[in-house]
Formats: structure tokens, sequence, C-alpha cells
């Protein structure tokens, strides 16, 4: 009775365990055909003098990663790259922690707060592209607002020192909702007891917010943090929407620099040499929080 019940076991073990990998199948071939695969064949086309039209590929080894480091361009792309996502990663973790505080404690308009800083996530990211454009054109709203006020207008999109910056307030603002609903679930979570028990010890807010509540967001900062900087590492359609890597390269990024190297150029070769580098920078920053991460914990 009891090796037949065990038999009966296994049966059932099997058959779920064959049910899952048949559900699983679907999700398994669409990450290995749309994500491992072109990462490997980036890899292994990075060292060849690789085109579309061309009729040969020698095999040329590690010239393309060693060109990368000697051209200004990439250069130019790096240093923009990086300056983005400390900036942008940075600024949109705490403006959207900032506000998800405020919001849990608007009461009966949390819901509709949400909302609203949501909807610029669910928006197109070209449509708003172009919206932001218009706002930053020298008689666009934003020139407006300034020389209405007595101010002086700027060429935000023209300028060498003003482009970087205005892509990342765009770049902010459209991500500011994603991180916030995050951060406001995180929230919630925390019991109200902890803060009870500190109200009794006289405490004020910012006390509970340093040594209760910024504790308990460790997990999710985490993940918001290591969520902005790949998103961050990846900025290209404002790039193309607004500057083309312009002025002057001010606003040039590493997936920009690879969009024309191999788009435009047909230098998919060296365009795939520039998103390996790219691919190991954002995975040694990503095991780096990890393990600042783990260290906290």
């Amino acid at each position: 009775m009891g090796s037949a019940t065990l038999a009966s076991r296994k049966r059932d073990a099997v058959r779920d365990n064959r049910t899952a990998y048949t559900l699983l199948l679907p999700v398994l071939l669409f990450f290995l055909f749309f994500q491992y695969y072109p990462i490997l064949k980036s890899l292994v086309i990075s060292f060849y003098d690789y085109g579309l039209l061309r009729k040969t590929t020698p095999f040329v080894g590690l010239k393309n990663y060693l060109l990368q480091f000697g051209d200004p361009l990439f250069q130019s792309a790096l240093i923009n790259t990086l300056v983005f996502v400390f900036t942008a990663a940075a600024g949109g973790v705490v403006f959207a922690l900032f506000f998800a505080v405020l919001v849990e404690r608007s009461g009966r308009w949390a819901q509709l707060y949400r909302t609203l800083y949501f909807i610029p996530v669910v928006t197109s990211l070209l449509a708003t592209s172009m919206i932001w454009r218009w706002l930053y054109a020298s008689n666009g709203l934003i020139n407006f607002i300034i020389t209405w006020a007595g101010g002086e207008a700027q060429p935000w999109l023209l300028s060498e020192e003003l482009a970087l910056p205005s892509l990342i307030i765009l770049t902010i603002w459209k991500n500011l909702g994603f991180d916030l609903i995050l951060f406001s679930a995180a929230l919630q979570a925390i019991p109200d007891s902890y803060y009870e028990a500190s109200s009794i010890e006289g405490s004020n807010g910012w006390t509970d917010f340093r040594f209760i509540t910024l504790p308990q967001l460790r997990p999710i900062l985490l993940l918001v943090s290591i969520t902005a900087i790949i998103r961050s590492f990846q900025v290209f359609t404002i790039v193309l929407a607004m500057t083309q890597g312009g002025p002057l390269s001010a606003t040039r990024t590493i997936v920009y620099h690879i969009y024309e190297q191999g788009i435009q150029y047909d230098e998919m070769g060296y365009a795939s040499a520039a998103a390996v580098i790219l691919l190991a920078i954002v995975a040694v920053f990503t095991l780096i929080q990890l393990k600042v991460g783990d260290r906290d914990e």
C-alpha cells in the first residue's frame, strides 16, 4: 500500500513538472530567441569586421574593442552616459521617494495622486519626447514662462551645457510614477505599530524616516536603484527624437553611438563591440549594488 502511494506521488510529481515546463516553454523560447541569442550573436559579431551590406566579414579579433577607447565619439558617449546614469538614476530615486512619502500622507487623495503621477509612465516615450521638444523650444512654454517672469530665454536643446540636463529632467519626470508606485507599496507594508512605538518615545518625523522608514525600505530601494541605473544606461529614444546626440556630441550616449555606427554607417562589428562593453558596464554596476545590498542586510 505504501509503495503504491509513493509511486502515485512520483507520477503526480512528474506530471506536474511536465505541465509546468510546458506552460513555461513559450516564455523560455521567447527569452532564448529574443534575449540570449542576440546577446551571443553580438558577442560573436564584435570580433569581425561585419556589415550587413558587405560581401566579406574578416575576423579582426579585439580590434573593434581597442578602437572604441581611442574613438573620441565613444569616449564622449561613455562620459555622457555615466553622467546621465548617476544624475538621472539618483535624482529619480530621491524624487520618487520624496513624493511617495507625501502621497502616502495625503489620505483619501492618495489614489488620485498615484494615478496622476503614473500617467507619464504609460504615455508613449516618443510622443512625450516630441511634446518636451516643443516645451524646450526657443518659443516654447518653458521660455515663455521664464521671460514672463522677467528672466532670459534659454537655448535648452541647443546649448552644450543645458542639453544633457534637459534630457535628464525629462527622464526623471517620465519615470517618476513607476518608482513612486513601488515606494508607495513598500510604505504601506510598514506596520503602524513601529511609528506608534516611536511616538511614545517622543520622536519626530525626521527620526521616524531615518530610523524606521529607510531601514524598512532597503529591499525596495535596492530594486528601484538597480532598475533606474539599467534604465538610464539604455537611454536612446529621447536622444534620437530630441537632439540626435548634439549639439557637438553633448548628448551622445552609448546606445545612440551603437545605433549610429551600426544602422547609419553599417559598422555592425564595431557597434556590437560597443554593445558588449555596455553590457559589461551594466553588469558590473548591478553586481556592485547587489553586493552593497547584501552587506547592508
